[in-house]
């Protein structure tokens, strides 16, 4: 009677005791499927940001850029051994002992003691002699004298620029940024949309080109 007695007063306890358990290893195996499941969207996430990510990379000897959702092409005449990125990103810049690269080329010509990169968000980059737009040189630009007005637009003083252009006619005494992105300028002679001339018609920028078009296009008509 005792023996079945203090068998009665065990069982619940064993019986909790088992359900602890299971308690417990249910909650580790949601545990370890949650870590599993982060780590398996932050190699997911990981990967599928490389493939939208501009970057440097140095593979069997070589120096490499991927260019997002194209592939990898080589930087001819890069030096392996010291090359390095100078920028991540989409507007990247790299040198070696050679020189400097912007993607996939190098810049002709310069200046690496002087050699600054003018904006994290453009294109723009310039020493004390010249003014770059990725691997381009702007020719007859003032680079001593030459700054940014935004990640689009850029002068010397003489004249304007966008997208590595000539503005052709821009004031730069009376040209200003209109908008809060950069994007949109004016002057006292014209509107401007990056390198594009031209007006504003009921709150639309026109440029001078469509605005031609038009007018052609309307002189066609029957």
């Amino acid at each position: 009677m005792l023996a079945h007695a203090i068998h009665h007063e065990l069982a619940p306890t064993q019986a909790t005791f088992d359900a602890m358990s299971l308690t417990k290893v249910v909650l580790l195996s949601l545990g370890a499927v949650v870590l599993l499941g982060v780590a398996v969207l932050f190699i997911s996430w990981s990967f599928i940001s490389s493939l939208f990510t501009n970057s440097y990379e140095i593979k069997n000897g070589k120096v490499l850029y991927h260019v997002a959702g194209i592939g990898l092409s080589e930087v001819t005449g890069a030096d392996a051994e010291t090359f390095r990125e100078m920028r991540a990103g989409n507007h990247g810049f790299g040198e070696d002992k050679h020189g400097i690269y912007f993607h996939t080329q190098r810049l002709p010509g310069v200046d690496r003691d002087s050699f600054v990169i003018l904006s994290e968000a453009s294109y723009w980059s310039k020493d004390k002699n010249t003014v770059f737009y990725g691997a381009d040189v702007l020719p007859e630009v003032d680079a001593s004298r030459f700054r940014l007005l935004s990640p689009y637009y850029g002068t010397d003083g003489k004249s304007v620029y966008s997208g590595g252009r000539l503005i052709a006619g821009a004031d730069p005494e009376t040209f200003e940024l209109v908008g809060k992105d950069g994007t949109m300028a004016r002057d006292k002679n014209a509107w401007y949309r990056h390198e594009e001339r031209g007006h504003m018609k009921n709150g639309t920028f026109v440029s001078d080109e469509e605005e031609a078009e038009d007018a052609e296009s309307d002189s066609q008509a029957p």
